[in-house]
């Protein structure tokens, strides 16, 4: 039997999850009030909220996260400023404008090696838009190119550590390498990009070529060459530091802001300012909410409750106790957004794993892929979902949730199971 202050924080929790839902525009606002609750009435104590050492953990936050996330926004907005995503999308799509199904091949692998190194929100956003002119020109629908780079984005999120959020989540709170993501997490995701690309081809193979392709018209005077090739430089760079921090020591909240400040020195001053004003703050102080949020269910016992059931249900065997883990978050990361579910994730699976015999990374693949994966069911399901479809809107292509749950979520639902069958080889 749960205790009072736990109710009260499955209340606050479960209450911002549906406003999540239902007013995805306030979600902001709604996080901050919820949080503020559960501080105010004692849920999480105010100690709690800072970091008990140069590590950056110990604390309810994840502050190792947030300052990697800085390094990584900042570097996208860089990349996005200096041209690198419109001209890779512009130049493979040109070549290949004249066949519908190549057209839609190349985009949506594209999206997936970006996504797997570049925030999904960036991606989505440059990439979304120059699917418009590019469907438009070749007389294709953009609805289905849309939504199969969705599906690529949130694979290709899954297949590293800085690919998506709930991997950043997962990673720093239990301090795992990049090179431990890619390990474990990229041939799964591969193979949900080939069940993507399989599921969506039967729509192209049918599409007609145009009848004569154009040049794409350039609107943006080209940026030189070696802006790009620094701030990919330094970009790697800190990927490579990224790669091996830990037997270096170095916290991950560090390399994250040193990464901000090189990748705002290479954009220079022609972009700062606006690498600046599009840096997404709203989306960091959305996760510092939802730590916090996260913070009352572990404090109030209710994170080792989930634990104790999960464990039971999955008898000790890693193998059922990963593949309910993978399916459930899977399921509830295509009705809610995937971050909040990574940020309960992570202390669900410490718990799971302090109170039996399980080991615990096998079940933290199957998490990220999870809510990564699933992410993909719905219009609110990730944040490259919502990105996507507000970029489509904006142009006058609205996608309805019928039309956009019709397509999606059964190849959510391949997607998933082919990611569980690698995982169960790979674990």
């Amino acid at each position: 039997m749960l205790a009072a202050p736990a109710v009260v924080a499955i209340v606050v929790f479960v209450a911002a999850y549906v406003l999540f839902v239902f007013r995805e525009r306030h979600q902001l606002l709604i996080a901050g009030v919820a949080a503020l609750s559960v501080i105010g009435l004692g849920l999480v104590s105010l100690s709690s909220l800072l970091p008990t050492g140069w590590s950056g953990r110990g604390g309810v936050v994840e502050w190792d996260t947030l300052g990697l996330l800085v390094g990584l926004f900042l570097f996208a907005g860089t990349l996005r400023e200096l041209g690198l995503f419109r001209r890779i999308a512009r130049r493979l799509a040109a070549r290949l404008r004249g066949r519908p199904l190549a057209l839609f091949l190349t985009l949506s692998v594209a999206t997936f090696a970006l996504s797997a190194f570049l925030n999904s929100i960036s991606v989505l956003l440059v990439v979304a838009t120059v699917t418009l002119e590019l469907a438009s020109e070749a007389g294709l629908d953009p609805v289905p190119l849309l939504l199969a780079e969705i599906a690529a984005s949130n694979a290709g999120g899954a297949a590293t550590f800085v690919g998506d959020p709930p991997n950043v989540i997962l990673g720093t709170y239990f301090q795992l390498s990049f090179g431990d993501f890619l390990l474990h997490t990229a041939l799964p995701a591969l193979a949900a990009l080939a069940v993507i690309l399989l599921v969506f081809s039967r729509t192209f193979r049918a599409a007609a070529p145009p009848p004569a392709p154009t040049a794409v018209a350039e609107r943006e005077p080209p940026e030189p060459r070696y802006g790009v090739t620094v701030a990919l430089a330094g970009f790697v760079g800190m990927m490579g530091v990224l790669a091996v921090q830990g037997p270096l020591g170095i916290p991950i909240w560090a390399i994250g802001l040193a990464g901000g400040g090189l990748a705002l020195v290479l954009a220079g001053r022609t972009h700062v300012r606006n690498v600046l004003r599009h840096f997404d703050w709203p989306t960091l102080a959305f996760f510092l909410f939802l730590f916090v949020l996260v913070g009352a269910l572990v404090q109030t016992g209710v994170i080792g409750a989930l634990a104790g059931g999960f464990a039971t249900a999955g008898g000790g065997n890693v193998l059922l106790t990963g593949t309910l883990l993978l399916w459930s978050l899977g399921l509830l990361s295509s009705v809610v957004n995937n971050v909040p579910l990574a940020a309960a994730a992570a202390p669900l699976i410490a718990a799971i794993g302090g109170g039996s015999r399980i080991p615990v990374q096998p079940l933290v693949w199957a998490a990220a892929l999870g809510t990564d994966l699933g992410g993909s069911g719905t219009p609110i399901g990730a944040s490259a979902n919502v990105v996507g479809v507000a970029v489509y809107r904006r142009a006058g292509v609205p996608i309805t949730w019928r039309q956009y749950v019709r397509t999606a979520f059964p190849v959510m639902l391949a997607t998933l199971l082919a990611a569980n069958l690698v995982w169960l080889f790979l674990r």
